[in-house]
């Protein structure tokens, strides 16, 4: 698998060169005459986020139930699916809340660093000198606005964490899928990270297969009951209990059938995994998150209301100070009125899965404005600058032949190939193998929808998409020029990807910025206990996946496939180690 290593590491230090920079000169304004100061009884907000809508609540002490426990966690997701385990197989009572019925089973590919079965069955590896590239590179990405040690502590420790994973998913008769089927363009390459869960015995090599978190999670769950857990699902987090030394002794929830209060005291620790703050647009502008007002689509978001973060910021916790990023795909289809920010869709139908192919790109004026060959977050962030903050993606009749010159990867992936996991993504929505399967899966659905316009010429696409019919077949015509040459002297465009648009009809889809997950979260030390301003451990405390911060800053670094959730399946296991024996590491 050399290949797959060292092609990716010669390009490490320049594919994390674009994030976005904001808001540093904001304070630089020098003070005038004119400007009154405040009262000497008025309101001062001191911190960088809306601390009135942070305020801490009253205590809560109409209980209802006392239960105790060694360690609560709250969530169902990714991270604390692992962490309910984790703490069980220790030996940990444990007590497990979620607000909904049962355990969120969204996403789902991992990314690890020498696995046991990244090297023994698929001979992929790497050295101390390469997984320290590659810790650079994230932080790169991040303009090292990061942690490094908790990047480093993923690279070191996330196989060993994936080992564990996937013995306990063998006993249920679920096995693990490494992707070698990489991408490689002048702008990012894939490497070989991305683990992703299958049915034993049911991988069918070119697809569609059944994968990842729907598959896991309900496996987690059956574990964990299976282990005596003391689950409260439809039971919603409502307050941390601390000691007069600040250690986190206890949890109040509120049963949302009666809204009765329970209190739940910890010997160990509680740990928290309520998945971020996408769903919560109010959070969003608590927080000046930086692209509210630029989403389109948030699926995925629903019940994702920021609320473990609350909890902690209420005991003294810190958060992070990055404004932006979230994991975010450029496949958000606009409705035919062009509506970007509040309210947000979040419907599959809003989803256009062939987002991430290079077809050209234009903005409102018909104008082509940057490199269509980058990953997702690069796509949004130049997209979202343009006027009215959404773009057209343009095609020709070529489309099967366009997407399989692309060879797009991991999620982005149509088109089916060896050594890829070839999973169905949504419904009805997987890499294909051949033209007809494309047009089932993509492009009928994408007309059917009226979202994707069809045309005859070039002229008439213009007229149908809304945009200058003289300006947008100039920009066609120089497009078809370089594609003609082989080479775009215009933004540098991976040869292979630049495609004519010539033959018809045509198409067109005005996309936008899909918001799957925030990931600025509470800050972590290296045990996963939440740290106050000065940094300093809170006791009892544990934070782990998009409720905690540190690990990603300003953008998503997309080429590792899986970064986020392998992140989130590490820590989480690294919490729960922490909160039941005091060290991360096994005995």
């Amino acid at each position: 698998m050399d290949f797959s290593r060292r092609d990716f590491l010669k390009g490490a230090a320049a594919t994390a060169a674009t994030v976005a920079f904001t808001g540093v000169m904001s304070g630089c304004t020098a003070k005038t005459n004119a400007e009154t100061p405040a009262p000497e009884n008025a309101a001062v907000n001191t911190k960088w986020y809306d601390e009135n809508y942070f305020k801490k609540p009253n205590p809560i002490t109409n209980i209802a139930e006392t239960i105790d426990v060694d360690v609560v966690v709250v969530g169902a997701g990714n991270g604390g699916c692992i962490s309910a385990v984790s703490a069980l197989d220790l030996g940990a009572k444990v007590a497990w809340v979620e607000q909904g019925a049962g355990v969120i089973t969204f996403a789902g590919e991992i990314a690890a660093l020498n696995s046991k079965i990244a090297i023994e069955r698929y001979g992929v590896s790497y050295t101390e000198e390469e997984r320290n590239k590659i810790v650079n590179d994230i932080c790169r990405y991040a303009s090292y606005e990061n942690e490094q040690r908790l990047v480093k502590l993923w690279a070191e420790n996330s196989g060993r964490t994936m080992d564990w994973f996937v013995d306990k998913m063998a006993a249920k008769n679920v096995d693990m899928f490494l992707e070698t089927d990489l991408y490689e363009t002048s702008t990012y390459t894939t490497p070989a990270v991305t683990h992703t869960v299958f049915k034993k015995g049911e991988f069918v090599e070119m697809g569609p297969n059944y994968m990842g978190s729907q598959l896991a999670n309900p496996v987690w769950e059956q574990y964990a009951d299976e282990m005596g857990v003391q689950k409260l699902f439809k039971h919603t987090a409502k307050q941390l209990i601390q000691d007069n030394n600040g250690k986190v002794t206890g949890i109040v929830v509120q049963r949302n059938e009666d809204e009765k209060y329970i209190q739940i005291n910890v010997s160990k620790g509680v740990i928290l995994a309520t998945g971020g703050y996408s769903g919560n647009p109010e959070m969003m502008s608590a927080l000046r998150y930086r692209d509210k007002d630029a989403i389109v689509n948030n699926l995925g978001g629903h019940g994702h209301n920021g609320d473990g973060i609350k909890l902690a910021l209420w005991v003294g916790a810190a958060m992070d100070r990055n404004h932006a990023g979230g994991i975010a795909f450029n496949r958000a289809a606009l409705d035919l009125d062009h509506h970007v920010g509040e309210p947000y869709s979040s419907g599959l139908s809003d989803i256009w899965w062939a987002g991430s192919q290079p077809w050209l790109k234009v903005n409102t004026r018909g104008e082509r404005f940057m490199n269509e060959d980058g990953p997702y977050d690069f796509q949004i962030n130049g997209g979202i600058t343009q006027p009215d903050r959404y773009w057209f993606q343009i095609f020709d009749s070529n489309y099967w032949e366009d997407v399989n010159a692309f060879h797009t990867t991991i999620c982005g992936r149509v088109v089916a190939a060896k050594g890829a996991r070839n999973s169905e993504v949504l419904p009805g929505v997987f890499p294909c193998k051949n033209k007809s399967e494309f047009e089932g899966a993509f492009l009928n659905p994408g007309l059917e929808s009226g979202r994707l316009i069809k045309a005859d010429s070039i002229e008439d696409l213009a007229n149908q998409l809304g945009i200058p019919a003289v300006e947008f077949a100039r920009t066609v015509e120089r497009y078809n020029e370089l594609a003609a040459k082989g080479y775009d002297s215009d933004f540098g465009k991976t040869s292979r990807n630049i495609r004519p648009v010539i033959k018809a009809p045509f198409y067109g889809i005005a996309l936008g910025n899909w918001l799957l997950c925030t990931f600025n979260g509470i800050r972590i030390n290296t045990n996963m206990q939440a740290v106050t301003e000065n940094g300093d451990g809170i006791e009892g405390l544990y934070v782990v996946g998009n409720d905690s911060g540190g690990f990603f800053a300003n953008s998503y670094p997309q080429y590792y496939g899986g970064l986020a959730q392998g992140r989130t399946s590490c820590f989480a296991r690294l919490a729960a180690l922490h909160a039941v024996t005091d060290s991360i590491y096994e005995a």
